[in-house]
């Protein structure tokens, strides 16, 4: 089963084609636009803020503007298309990515496989909102128009879908909640400004700073670099490399020394087995907490404990 079969199958809708909810005046132009052969086939959902679109055709050699911010993700690899005068290639799992004002043209192509893409439209109020409150600065830019698209995207694609499909508007706040996700995923995947350069110093230092305190507070669980990035909104990628810069060290790096720190100290202050001293400070077993243990201090825990002993 295809990403797109994931999405489309894993709601339930009671008609070939989805009910459009919510406030459709925002992306009215985009639809007029679309030719009626293939907006009658178009599976489609429309909140106050985003419209998904799912279509079983490309709409062929024909230019179009876009008013808002305009994401299309490729399923299938899509037929060659031209962006600001730029033609490009993309691929199956592809994020295309454009900006309000930007124009795109479909070619002409040959194939006897469906297509399936999906393009999801956010309003460019509301993009701007969520690109700012992320720690943003200025108009929101994409650095290039071919990016990846991620699972956590299409997750909260399928979450807002299902969501609209089953509960219609009955509550706003979840529906609000959804979007802002969608929206912040998007910033993510697009590897926007706001990833790259969008940051001041005291930006890079707060962000850091951000990663420190939640990695102090939840070292001693199973935490991961993704559980850092979704608390404090920043890609993987650029929080690999703002807290290497600004620590000397990988956030990895960091959360072991944190374990270390920790175990060390019960060691030295109480008598609790070595398997609890490991479990309590997050190692993924003994074995892992005395080979990196050993790595660090050149002896095993209970050698270090009957060092500290000794030396007492």
């Amino acid at each position: 089963m295809t990403m797109i079969d994931t999405v489309t199958r894993s709601v339930k809708f009671s008609a070939n084609k989805w009910e459009v909810i919510g406030v459709r005046k925002n992306f009215d132009y985009f639809v007029k636009k679309i030719p009626v052969n293939i907006h009658n086939n178009t599976k489609s959902i429309v909140t106050s803020h985003i419209a998904i679109f799912i279509p079983e055709n490309f709409v062929i050699d024909k230019l179009m503007y876009v008013e808002e911010y305009h994401f299309v993700i490729c399923f299938t690899t899509p037929p060659r298309v031209t962006i600001r005068s730029k033609e490009y290639q993309f691929k199956k799992g592809s994020l295309i990515c454009m900006t309000p004002g930007d124009d795109i043209l479909v070619h002409p192509f040959n194939s006897s496989s469906p297509v399936k893409y999906m393009t999801v439209c956010v309003n460019k109020e509301f993009m701007q909102k969520i690109h700012q409150q992320t720690g943003g600065e200025g108009d929101l830019l994409f650095k290039k128009p071919n990016n990846t698209y991620s699972h956590q995207l299409l997750e909260g694609i399928e979450a807002l879908i299902y969501e609209v499909l089953n509960y219609k508007n009955t509550n706003s706040l979840m529906i609000e909640s959804l979007e802002n996700r969608i929206a912040i995923q998007l910033l993510r995947d697009s590897n926007s400004e706001f990833n790259e350069a969008g940051y001041t110093k005291q930006n890079l230092q707060d962000v850091v700073q951000k990663a420190i305190k939640y990695i102090e507070t939840y070292y001693s669980s199973n935490i991961t670099i993704r559980n850092i990035c979704d608390a404090i909104y920043i890609s993987p990628p650029h929080l690999q490399k703002v807290f290497l810069k600004c620590v000397g060290i990988t956030p990895y790096q960091y959360i072991m020394d944190c374990r270390h720190r920790r175990a060390k100290e019960m060691l030295e202050t109480t008598r609790l087995p070595i398997e609890e001293i490991a479990r309590q400070c997050g190692f993924v077993n003994n074995a892992h907490f005395s080979t990196t243990f050993k790595q660090k201090e050149g002896m095993s825990p209970l050698a270090y404990r009957k060092s500290f002993l000794r030396d007492e």
